[in-house]
């Protein structure tokens, strides 16, 4: 009977908000995400007080079973329930934030997802609530060298919040507990995962500075007076494609180094990976600076 009144509850028509928001670049710790939880979960109960103080006594309901009825569905069916998958698709599940705590979470963790819906669909038929969020943080990494042929499109991530409700100041809550307590962190690195960014780092980045590299190597190489001055051209065709594979793998590289989301407590060992293109990015700007002034020093 507790299912029917609640699921009576969506029964009339209303207006909606709703909006699928990406979680992406951002460099999570547990105690954010728990954070996050708490607040969702005083919204959710808060939400779960309003409609159990609006429901009616059941015909034939004693007031004692009646205040039972309505406790136990504050307790029951306005919940945060979440789900923390490991990579091996070991799954540790809970309705209360300790759940971050238990001594079982399959480290490294690939996925956490919360959402105010189970709960409330076990109480009421299996309907949806009107005020509702679902969350999934993904902590995924790209291919090391990735062969996808769409290098243009952003990094693949399944990271997002869906809100979706009725009630535009729990819809603005969740907004605002998304942007303070998950997105608030992010890195200056995103950017390398968004669309366009392989393509920007190539007209930008990776052409001037190979064809800079390939004219001085070209005129060392292959003197106008040489024999071998007609290999300039090929010359210059090899190296440019050389050069254009080098920069995809170390595109790959870096977003492999870097990925969309991270997760403090998954600790996946890549600062050594990150000090090593550091490493490569100075000295590929260092050469290149040397070399620049050298040439063209006389100027």
């Amino acid at each position: 009977m507790s299912e029917e009144a609640l699921a009576k509850n969506n029964d009339y028509e209303s207006q909606w908000y709703e909006q699928d928001i990406p979680i992406r670049g951002c460099h999570l710790s547990f105690s954010q995400i728990k954070n996050a939880y708490r607040e969702l979960s005083v919204l959710t109960k808060s939400e779960g007080e309003k409609i159990v103080d609006k429901l009616d006594k059941l015909e034939g309901e004693s007031e004692e079973e009646f205040t039972k009825r309505k406790e136990f569905l504050k307790l029951d069916a306005f919940k945060v329930t979440v789900s923390i998958v490991g990579f091996d698709g070991q799954t540790v599940y809970g309705e209360t934030e300790t759940v971050f705590d238990s001594s079982n979470l399959p480290i490294p963790i690939k996925t956490i997802f919360f959402t105010n819906e189970t709960s409330y669909r076990r109480n009421a038929n299996r309907t949806l609530p009107n005020n509702r969020f679902s969350f999934w943080i993904n902590f995924d990494k790209p291919p090391l060298f990735d062969p996808n042929p769409l290098v243009s499109s952003p990094t693949h991530n399944d990271s997002k919040a869906e809100i979706k409700a009725e009630d535009v100041i729990f819809f603005r809550a969740v907004q605002n507990i998304l942007s303070e307590k998950l997105s608030s962190n992010k890195k200056w690195y995103s950017f390398v995962h968004e669309k366009f960014a392989y393509d920007a780092g190539v007209w930008l980045i990776a052409i001037p500075y190979a064809l800079y590299w390939i004219t001085i190597y070209s005129d060392s190489f292959f003197r106008s007076d040489d024999n071998l001055a007609s290999f300039r051209i090929a010359f210059y065709i090899y190296a440019s494609g050389l050069s254009l594979l080098f920069y995809r793998g170390l595109f790959s590289y870096i977003k492999w180094a870097f990925p969309v989301n991270i997760l403090e407590e998954n600790k996946d060992h890549a600062t050594r990976h990150r000090l090593l293109l550091g490493a490569i990015m100075l000295g590929l700007i260092v050469s290149g600076v040397n070399s620049m002034i050298k040439t063209f020093a006389g100027f």
